[in-house]
């Protein structure tokens, strides 16, 4: 049977398909019982009898092998294959779940687009909320930081835009009255400036009708300040200043009473200015000093001729040499500063200075005016009758000028940034911050700055009081300069005039009240002045001193006019008669002269129709004239009556 089956040619195939999983227990009991169990029975014993039964032999073995295997693992590959389809229902069930998550997850992720889309949007307009409310606040900051200047911008505006149709007009105006000017009184200047701007509209310069140099020129904030250095403030004196420092050519400043040269030091005192003389050894060395650093120099008492190793500072001869300023002192280069200011004083009352000396300076006239000098004295009376008011004053000046300084230095960042804004200028906080600091510092100073106004106004009005007095020490003083015109002798000071000024106010008796007090100062004023300035004068000309007090008193006072008293100066410079000379025995006493003289008192006013009277009661004006003492015998009504005394 063995036999058969070996020879069997699908014998191989059999075993090859051998259904393995199959094979009953009591044919693997059989097996395991007569063969495997046996030791002989394996590949190695039996491949040495045959090399098939070898292979038998592990065929065998190995169906038993995996029967036994088969046997322990069908359990678990059943379980396997249970637990295998619980997982794929499982997984089934779990993708199904999976797709209903992902289903989700895509609408949660969807409405999560949109929530941050809604987000998004919620957050860009709160942003643009915060914005708008951030601009509308800076807006309101800028609206009520600079609403209030609105008006006043406006109007600044027109003037500005009025006075760009004049500005060739007005700056060839102004050129000329720095140029030629400086020289000459307050009526002069406004007599050449009445010319020039009337000739200037005849030819179709444009210019301003009622221009003046410190309308055009002048600062406010500028002018205070020189106030509070010390300068008059006449507009004379104002124009002075304007000169000094607008002109392109170093001022010299005609300066008998002190006042500019008190004025620049004061001025100049922070920037160190160094004062020399031409009489010093070393001023030429302080010179060239003064240029190297840039500081400003005084050159005061100068006479009718300049050094002239000082011109190429006058001419300014400024040369550039390896990138460097040089001017030329002497033999030596000295380095020039821009910073470098010059200014020359000079104590003669009336010099003159040759046109070689004219070209290279501006000479300004700062003699004293009678309304500088009335203001001066006025500030001296105040301060040694009320000086608790003048102390005040002063401090409040300084206020009020810092405080106008202030205020315009803020106005002029306010513009600048303004001016400098790129964009809308609502996004810019910064610039707003800074407009809106700049505004309350601007606003805090011109409250305060308007409350020191209204003090000020108040003290001058004090002090306005005691201007009566201080009128009479001008009126006298000018009289006394005058007098220099009669004997050159006869010059006096100012610091000098103002002691006796102010000692006399100290030793004047006191009063009850103001008004009988104003009335002591200026009695007492009057007569010491007299009497201090007689001591100086020759006997001939102490009456002519005293007359001249009284008429320049009673010019101020309107109780002589201007035609008066240029008729009582000039009675020689009369014109032809318009009436006939009276003729007849009654008129021989009348000369071609007097007659001359009583027409043209037809000139002034209060004595017209004197000829006339004359003419027709020529023997009661014969008694006046043969009297012994004409000037006391009672003249024909009306005119007695009429005529004031000086008349």
């Amino acid at each position: 049977e063995a036999k058969k089956l070996l020879a069997d040619t699908s014998f191989m195939d059999q075993l090859q398909s051998y259904d393995k999983d199959n094979i009953p227990d009591k044919l693997m009991s059989k097996i395991r019982k007569g063969y495997t169990s046996k030791p002989n029975f394996v590949p190695d014993t039996v491949g040495k009898v045959s090399s098939a039964a070898r292979s038998l032999c592990m065929w065998v073995r190995a169906m038993d092998t995996y029967s036994r295997v088969a046997t322990q693992v069908a359990p678990k590959k059943a379980k396997l294959e249970e637990a295998t389809k619980k997982l794929n229902d499982a997984q089934a069930l779990l993708k199904e779940k999976q797709d209903a998550l992902a289903e989700v997850e895509a609408r949660v992720a969807s409405l999560k687009q949109k929530l941050q889309a809604a987000e998004r949007k919620a957050q860009d307009l709160k942003e643009k909320e915060q914005d708008v409310q951030k601009k509308l606040e800076r807006a309101g900051k800028l609206v009520g930081g600079l609403g209030s200047e609105k008006d006043r911008w406006e109007q600044l505006c027109e003037k500005l835009e009025a006075s760009r149709g004049n500005l060739i007009g007005n700056v060839a105006l102004c050129s000329g009255a720095i140029a030629y000017q400086g020289p000459f009184t307050a009526d002069y200047r406004a007599e050449l400036t009445n010319g020039w701007t009337k000739r200037a509209r005849d030819v179709g310069i444009p210019c301003e009708e009622s221009f003046s140099v410190t309308g055009v020129l002048g600062d406010p904030v500028t002018i205070r300040e020189w106030g509070v250095h010390g300068l008059p403030s006449d507009q004379l004196s104002i124009e002075n200043a304007i000169f000094v420092t607008r002109s392109r050519r170093w001022p010299l400043m005609i300066d008998p009473q002190g006042q500019a040269n008190s004025w620049v030091k004061r001025m100049e005192r922070d920037n160190k200015v160094v004062i020399i003389k031409l009489s010093q050894s070393d001023y030429l060395r302080k010179l060239e000093s003064a240029i190297r650093v840039g500081l400003p120099v005084l050159l005061e008492n100068v006479e009718e001729a300049l050094e002239p190793s000082i011109d190429p500072v006058l001419l300014k001869q400024v040369f550039k040499q390896s990138g460097r300023n040089l001017i030329r002192l002497g033999d030596t280069d000295v380095d020039y500063s821009d910073d470098f200011k010059l200014y020359i004083t000079s104590k003669l009352a009336n010099p003159h200075y040759p046109p070689e000396i004219c070209i290279k300076v501006t000479i300004v006239n700062f003699t004293v005016t009678f309304k500088g000098l009335e203001n001066q004295l006025l500030a001296e009376c105040a301060a040694l009758e009320r000086p608790d008011l003048e102390e005040k004053k002063e401090k409040l000046v300084l206020t009020i000028a810092s405080g106008r300084r202030t205020m315009a230095d803020l106005e002029d960042k306010i513009l600048k940034m303004l001016a400098e804004a790129s964009g809308n200028i609502l996004d810019d906080e910064d610039l707003i911050n800074t407009l809106d600091s700049s505004k309350k510092t601007s606003s805090e100073t011109e409250v305060a700055v308007s409350a020191a106004e209204e003090t000020s106004k108040e003290i001058d009005e004090a002090r306005e009081a005691y201007r009566p007095v201080a009128c009479r020490g001008s009126i006298i003083y000018f009289v006394v300069a005058d007098f220099a015109t009669i004997d050159p002798m006869y010059q006096y000071s100012l610091p000098y005039f103002k002691g006796i000024f102010a000692d006399t106010i100290v030793k004047a008796p006191q009063a009850d009240d103001l008004e009988a007090r104003l009335q002591v100062l200026i009695a007492a004023i009057t007569r010491t002045m007299y009497v201090m300035i007689c001591r100086g004068l020759f006997e001939r000309h102490k009456a002519l001193f005293a007359f001249m007090n009284a008429v320049q008193i009673a010019r101020n006072a309107g109780l002589v006019t201007d035609a008066e008293w240029k008729l009582f100066l000039q009675p020689a410079v009369l014109g032809v008669p318009h009436l006939p000379k009276p003729q007849g025995e009654d008129a021989f006493w009348i000369e071609d002269r007097t007659w001359a003289f009583l027409c043209a008192a037809d000139d002034v006013p209060s004595l017209f129709g004197l000829a006339e009277h004359v003419n027709g009661n020529l023997s009661a004006w014969r008694d006046v004239f043969s009297s012994e003492s004409p000037h006391t015998a009672p003249l024909p009504e009306p005119w007695h009556s009429k005529l004031k005394p000086f008349q």
